[in-house]
């Protein structure tokens, strides 16, 4: 049998499983979180992250997975997370002739959160997006990015440090639509380390957060009415300098996926 051939059983076998664990005696089903693309070291992990806000969750690595399972992969899910990383392809936003003036991209990886994002929407699907994640759901809808934020808006020292290029910056939260309660009367220390940006807001996009150059640091849907969408370009599983609104926005986005959940 060719390994191909192997791939529908796979994901047969994956929703049997999932759908074991919703019916665990005497216990709250865990929750199935579809992470995009996942840290090899272990410190830093997004799943940890989260788990240390819910410890009954399990999780699955989209990247690890072929194309064509991702569909039948969230499906057995409650939430979608799209994490940080490298570049986006710039082809995808109309400016591939930019290419030169980006970092490292994985176009396989594009294609993948692509797809998945896709599909997440189709489904209502609560997403949240990590720095990257928020990019390209950007993108996805039709929004642009600057390619360099130090060459474009001259921001040369606040999204980025030296060395490794981890540092921390203060957000400045929408009081009217930010939705952490308790978070959004004055600004919040993050953790913070990308040279790209949200430029262009996509159609059905709202700012509720910024940097203080103006850099659009969280988003979510214009209409209140539409599934979960939460969006940060700051780096909440950072643990040194994520700063007091870590806990909260994973918390937050695990009740979406609880929500969901509940209505399956």
């Amino acid at each position: 049998m060719m390994a191909k051939d192997l791939k529908i059983p796979f994901i047969a076998l994956l929703g049997i499983f999932f759908s074991f664990t919703r019916v665990t005696f005497g216990q709250q089903p865990p929750l199935n979180i579809a992470i995009s693309w996942e840290r090899l070291p272990e410190s830093f992990r997004y799943s940890i992250w989260l788990s240390e806000a819910d410890s009954n969750l399990n999780f699955i690595v989209l990247f690890d997975h072929e194309m064509e399972e991702i569909p039948a992969i969230l499906d057995t899910c409650d939430a979608l997370l799209l994490t940080g990383g490298n570049d986006i392809y710039p082809a995808w936003y109309g400016t591939e002739a930019d290419t030169a003036r980006c970092g490292f991209f994985n176009q396989r990886r594009d294609s993948v959160e692509m797809m998945a994002l896709e599909t997440a929407f189709s489904e209502n699907l609560p997403v949240m997006g990590i720095c990257r994640g928020m990019q390209l759901i950007n993108v996805h809808l039709g929004g642009t990015l600057y390619v360099d934020l130090p060459e474009d808006i001259g921001s040369e020292t606040l999204h980025r440090g030296e060395g490794d290029g981890w540092k921390q910056h203060m957000v400045y939260p929408d009081r009217e639509f930010f939705p952490l309660e308790g978070f959004s009367a004055q600004p919040q220390f993050v953790a913070t380390n990308h040279h790209q940006g949200v430029d262009r807001l996509a159609d059905g996009l709202r700012v509720i957060a910024r940097s203080s150059d103006s850099l659009p640091e969280a988003i979510q849907w214009r209409d209140s009415t539409k599934s979960f969408l939460l969006a940060v370009q700051w780096h909440p599983e950072w643990k040194p300098l994520a700063g007091e609104m870590a806990s909260p926005v994973a918390k937050y986005f695990l009740k979406a996926a609880a929500e969901f959940q509940s209505k399956r």
